[in-house]
């Protein structure tokens, strides 16, 4: 007897085990679901009812959450295009740059700076001219053939060089004095006058870059109130 009543205990508690694992773990049965008038299933409550849908899903639980002022397109107000306004050509979306205006008007841009007009009237009493020494100690850096690249630029109140050229030019160094004559012709800018208070600098360029002063140049300048003739300027700094 007392076998019989503790078998039919374990039993009784493995049943039981088996049932509470059931409703815990998984779904509930298939006969508490229903289907709402959206058609999404719903688990229904203790009377066997659908609950009342959240507040603000009118529609239930399977409702569209765009619904009610989106008309169901996510797209909605954006004109259905939603590159709209940015400049994409929809009919080429694959290219990034499409529609996009490539001419270089950002703030990268730098317009070119126009060259003096050829046919303009040049002022014969506007000039600088002279000629070019070596000081001794830079002879040796001074070979022939190189470039000598001269400039005119304005003064400021220190006497120091300033601002853009107001003109350039470009000779050949031949191991001696070398003349030279700046007028309004060799003006980097169209317009540019060739007046006032000026510093005229001559340099030797090992490179023959313009752009560059690399060590080994030599150079020299002078100021001088244009117009001026018999200019002296002596390549006594070697850089």
């Amino acid at each position: 007897m007392r076998g019989l009543l503790s078998g039919l205990l374990i039993t009784s508690v493995v049943a039981g085990c088996g049932r509470d694992r059931s409703r815990q773990e998984g779904l509930p049965p298939g006969t508490e679901w229903k289907q709402d008038p959206n058609g999404a299933m719903v688990q229904m409550n203790k009377q066997g009812e659908l609950p009342p849908p959240p507040p603000g899903m009118a529609g239930g639980a399977g409702a569209n959450p765009h619904a009610g002022g989106m008309g169901g397109n996510p797209h909605a107000g954006m004109g259905g295009d939603p590159h709209a306004g940015l400049g994409i050509d929809p009919t080429n979306p694959s290219d990034p740059h499409a529609g996009l205006d490539m001419t270089g008007g950002g703030a990268s841009s730098v317009p070119p700076i126009p060259g003096p007009d050829p046919n303009r009237a040049i002022d014969p009493t506007r000039y600088v001219k002279g000629v070019i020494k070596i000081h001794e100690k830079a002879r040796a850096r001074a070979k022939t053939g190189l470039p000598v690249f001269i400039v005119v630029k304005r003064v400021d109140a220190t006497g120091a060089a300033t601002g853009m050229p107001l003109a350039v030019d470009k000779l050949t160094w031949a191991n001696g004095d070398l003349p030279f004559e700046l007028t309004e012709q060799q003006a980097m800018v169209a317009g540019t006058e060739l007046t006032g208070e000026v510093m005229v600098s001559a340099r030797v360029d090992q490179d023959g870059d313009a752009s560059t002063k690399d060590p080994g140049d030599v150079m020299g300048q002078v100021r001088v109130k244009l117009p001026a003739e018999n200019v002296s300027i002596v390549l006594d700094t070697i850089l």
